[in-house]
């Protein structure tokens, strides 16, 4: 009788943690005529984030831009300053990338636009 109630309780639980909807991220930027909008189904962690990317411009979906996304964390005592850049991909109507933000701290992001032979740097920052 114990296993079987052991084994319901852990079913209940298990349930429950699999039907909860993790809260996702959206950030939106725009830097003159050009608007980044990122979306993922969980906020900024530690280790791989996937990050979908649309581009507007003018407020219409750009689909032939060059876009680039640079992480930076700044020096801190005892650690030299981090710098890398995600390789993006473009996948049907948006764009996207693997960030991989390899520790908990205050990280830097640039995306870079270049579209029409003008190149757009739009930046913002959190804490992990």
């Amino acid at each position: 009788m114990k296993k079987l109630y052991f084994l319901v309780v852990l079913i209940a639980v298990f349930l429950a943690f699999s039907c909860t909807s993790k809260e996702g991220f959206k950030k939106e930027l725009s830097e003159g005529d050009i608007k980044v909008v990122i979306t993922s189904d969980q906020p900024p962690h530690v280790g791989i984030n996937k990050w979908k990317l649309k581009i507007y411009q003018n407020g219409q979906p750009v689909a032939d831009a060059m876009v680039k996304i640079n992480g930076y964390m700044p020096p801190m005592p005892g650690m030299p300053e981090m710098s890398f850049d995600y390789p993006v991909k473009k996948a049907g109507d948006y764009y996207q990338s693997d960030v991989n933000l390899s520790m908990g701290g205050t990280w830097q992001i640039t995306i870079t636009v270049e579209k029409g032979g003008k190149t757009h740097k739009l930046k913002f920052g959190f804490n992990l």
